[in-house]
């Protein structure tokens, strides 16, 4: 069964990504991989949630040879432009094109 994750934009603020039913990331172990501000998975190995204020092309690249982002899951992205959220788009990828997809928005 795919995965439901919802983005969220905040524009020249900050983005996330997190498991749809998650409701505290706190309770999940760190990913160590030092790319994002926060970065959580389950103990399977499988991501829960990620933080940052940025995305760089070098952590994208990193997440290309990460098998946890090659996971095909079913994402609601939902863009705020500073005033209000933009009607949520709905698409299937995995976490490397959800985050290039991040990278092209959030600039």
């Amino acid at each position: 069964m795919e995965r439901k994750f919802i983005i969220k934009i905040y524009k020249d603020y900050d983005w996330e990504v997190k498991l749809k039913t998650l409701s505290d990331y706190a309770l999940y172990p760190e990913m160590n991989l030092d790319i994002f501000a926060i970065e959580r998975q389950t103990t399977e190995h499988e991501i829960v949630y990620l933080f940052d204020t940025d995305i760089e092309n070098s952590t994208i690249e990193v997440a290309k040879h990460d098998p946890r982002f090659k996971e095909i899951c079913k994402f609601e992205y939902i863009y705020n432009d500073g005033i209000e959220d933009k009607e949520s788009k709905h698409f299937k990828s995995t976490f490397v094109e959800a985050l290039a997809h991040i990278q092209k928005e959030f600039i």
